[in-house]
């Protein structure tokens, strides 16, 4: 699947961040988001047709009636595939706790440099140096950025 898409005003929009319209049901807007977390977490894992399905209906907002029609296959069939895929990025989140991990990690992370900024000026120029350092690199770092 092409990491470059267009709406249909003809814009471009990548696959990851992209931005999505949703209906104003905060059910769905939490649902979009945490598949769009799992996904970024496991979809390498999916297959291409669930990944493209996914990408189109989660990431590019397309609706099950627009896939059905895109790749040739009733809407009942687009359906029965997301919740299938739904369900694969449920259960690997279930044994590797990747996701919820992260969030951990980065209110940790959130936590650790509100306590520097609170301390900071305490410590000598030279120890305040490199604890800044270590800092913005573990706020860089892949185990306290998203993947």
């Amino acid at each position: 699947m092409d990491a470059d898409r267009s709406d249909s005003a003809g814009n471009a929009k990548g696959v990851k961040g992209a931005c999505l319209t949703v209906s104003h049901d905060p059910g769905m807007m939490e649902k979009v988001t945490r598949v769009g977390d799992l996904y970024d977490f496991y979809g390498p894992l999916l297959t291409p047709r669930q990944r493209e399905m996914v990408e189109l209906h989660y990431l590019d907002d397309w609706s099950l009636g627009e896939i059905a029609a895109h790749l040739g296959i009733s809407r009942q069939a687009v359906h029965d595939n997301l919740r299938r895929a739904e369900e694969q990025l449920e259960s690997y989140e279930s044994v590797l706790r990747l996701a919820e991990t992260h969030r951990n990690r980065q209110v940790l992370l959130g936590d650790l440099m509100r306590a520097w900024e609170s301390v900071r000026e305490m410590v000598p120029a030279e120890g305040r140096a490199r604890i800044d350092l270590l800092l913005q690199r573990l706020a860089g770092d892949d185990l306290g950025s998203a993947p």
